[in-house]
């Protein structure tokens, strides 16, 4: 994989971003880490200085997707100081429980779906020509259809995983509209990591422990999930979803329906509100 400028990992705590980010500081990329956790950052970033080939740089930089605060204060403290060769929004959350963020959002679409995508929106003019956005989407999309209230699910519409596998869904629609958006310019890519041994498989019900014993040991690590990231990440094509070794076009399970274009403009109207709202602050 080359690259000039940073590749920025969302998530870099958890196991597929550690992962990711093991990976791209072995090749002597540069990385910035983003966490909500500080302290787990920072050793994070011990450990990634250790493994990092020559030419490497590490940073270590506070990001929680669920406050545009925090967005907008980490893309301020990016845009004009540094160049970013990929963005890859690795990170996500699927929620036990309904829950509100900051901004008023449903806690799970707020981190998977509109946090990340103000994320990218406000990073855009610091990702070099040429570059790439990788959008992490999950199998759990495929359960799901473009719906009125898709983007803003009620208390009684929630559901731990429907709710995530709805954000997914939304996710992958949105990074085929930016993949048209930004052809000859930027790549776009999803990578769908599929069922990897990490906290986010975590139910919090009864039947964990069963499920720890007899389910764990037969699904990808880790490191196998990261692959799809990096694949997506280092691929001269665009609007494409990876996993593992094989990828398609997005365009191949989704289509430029109306459904489509009224997520679109709803997504925009949603990140420009937030913008204005920032600005006025």
């Amino acid at each position: 994989m080359e690259g000039r400028g940073y590749y920025i990992v969302t998530g870099a705590t958890g196991a597929i971003g550690q992962a990711i980010c093991r990976r791209l500081v072995a090749e002597g990329l540069s990385v910035i880490a983003t966490c909500r956790d500080m302290v787990r950052g920072e050793r994070l970033a011990s450990d990634l200085r250790q493994l990092a080939a020559k030419g490497a740089e590490v940073r270590i930089e506070a990001l929680q997707l669920d406050d545009s605060r925090s967005i907008d204060d980490f893309a301020r403290r990016i845009v004009g100081t540094a160049s970013i060769a990929t963005l890859i929004n690795n990170a996500g959350t699927m929620c036990r429980h309904y829950g509100t963020s900051y901004d008023g959002f449903e806690q799970t679409m707020a981190v998977n779906y509109f946090g990340t995508v103000l994320l990218t929106q406000l990073l855009l003019p610091a990702i070099a020509d040429g570059g790439c956005i990788v959008f992490t989407t999950s199998v759990t999309r495929r359960l799901h259809r473009l719906t009125a209230n898709l983007l803003h699910p009620t208390k009684s519409d929630f559901s731990q995983l429907g709710t995530y596998g709805r954000s997914k869904l939304a996710l992958t629609h949105y990074a085929m509209h930016l993949a048209d958006t930004l052809r000859g310019r930027l790549r776009v890519n999803c990578a769908d990591p599929g069922i990897v041994n990490s906290g986010m498989i975590t139910m919090h019900r009864w039947f964990d422990p069963l499920a720890n014993l007899l389910f764990r040991p037969l699904i990808s690590s880790p490191d196998r999930g990261a692959e799809s990231a990096l694949q997506a990440a280092a691929s001269p094509l665009t609007g494409m979803i990876f996993h593992h070794s094989r990828c398609h076009p997005i365009e191949k399970e989704l289509s430029h329906d109306e459904a489509h274009r009224q997520l679109i403009t709803a997504t925009d109207n949603v990140v420009k509100n937030i913008i204005l709202m920032s600005k006025d602050s």
